[in-house]
């Protein structure tokens, strides 16, 4: 039987652990015969209750697996930690916040019954605010990371185990997990999905974190930001040569010299902008290299709880208990 398991990041997600497990399970009937589920909890640091209800089902089912992070690193590395701890034929990577439909994992599943290494749920429609800044930033990404496949997809996927393996050689630090997927495939197929509104809680990804996770997936997959920063030098050179020419030749052939610092204080104020602009987009990268050459891992582990394949409750093989590990 085929081994799946669902690889969720969690970060107070107490209300709608619940609510998504019941609707895993009941993809689990559906898949019947064909598939076994198993789940993988990674708590990044949840405040609101969720360590200990993962607790709670961990030692009350066979098929939950819980790691605790030491701390909040934040939705990369706990998907880079789920990748490194994934056991099985399959991986199904989802929020945990009820946005990611658990019922389009039968149909994953059937594309790679034919085949299918890599299927990813495609964002055809939208519930949730901020439609326009989605649609706008993939679709600028697309365009400078051409090596990216041409679809709107986030966490939501099913990777066979040979593209796992992967993306486990990929020891980079700053992570744009579609780009990573898509790098790590040989080709990618699309389930298109909508997309639902958050039922509990606030999104851990505010507009801030949006602007975050835009500026880290230009700078991991496109080289296009500096290539700007080398046109933009060229033209305001171009400009300046221009300007300085015609100023001079007024000066010298004509009596219309243009008096006044006015002029002469607008193209210094253009100027430092430019250079502030550039150092700013070339500062960008230079702080991804100081992170990548610090070799800090993406997470720390505080505690992994670990079930056997055929654990059993009863006292009396406590050989067969869950396993707890602490870091």
């Amino acid at each position: 039987m085929t081994h799946i398991e669902v690889i969720l990041p969690i970060f107070n997600e107490v209300k709608n652990i619940p609510i998504l497990l019941e609707r895993l399970d009941k993809v689990q009937k559906e898949l019947n015969e064909q598939a076994l589920l198993t789940y993988l909890f990674i708590n990044d640091g949840s405040e609101d209750g969720s360590r200990e209800l993962l607790n709670q089902l961990h030692f009350s089912r066979k098929d939950i697996r819980v790691i605790h992070l030491l701390h909040n690193f934040g939705h990369g590395p706990a998907l880079a930690c789920g990748v490194e701890h994934f056991k099985g034929n399959i991986a199904i990577f989802m929020d945990a916040d009820l946005q990611d439909p658990p019922e389009a994992i039968p149909e994953m599943f059937e594309a790679w019954k034919k085949g299918a290494k890599t299927v990813v749920a495609e964002r055809a429609s939208r519930s949730e605010n901020n439609k326009l800044l989605f649609n706008t930033f993939y679709y600028l990404l697309h365009k400078v990371a051409p090596t990216l496949p041409p679809v709107d997809f986030g966490t939501h996927c099913l990777l066979d185990v040979s593209v796992i393996n992967r993306i486990r050689t990929l020891k980079e630090k700053t992570r744009y997990f579609p780009g990573l997927v898509g790098f790590a495939s040989p080709k990618v197929e699309a389930i298109p999905v909508h997309r639902l509104k958050r039922v509990e809680g606030n999104s851990r990804v505010g507009l801030k974190g949006l602007i975050h996770l835009a500026i880290t997936a230009f700078l991991s997959f496109s080289s296009m930001p500096v290539r700007f920063v080398s046109i933009l030098g060229l033209l305001a050179s171009v400009t300046a040569l221009i300007s300085g020419t015609v100023i001079v030749a007024i000066k010298v052939f004509t009596s219309l010299a243009i008096p006044g610092w006015a002029s002469m204080m607008s193209a210094l104020a253009f100027g430092s902008g430019i250079q502030l602009l550039c150092l700013g987009i070339i500062g960008e990268y230079i702080a991804r290299i100081y992170d990548e050459v610090k070799e800090r891992p993406l997470y720390l582990v505080e505690t992994l709880l670990e079930n056997g394949p055929h654990r059993s409750l009863s006292l009396e093989n406590s050989d067969l208990m869950p396993k707890v590990l602490r870091f």
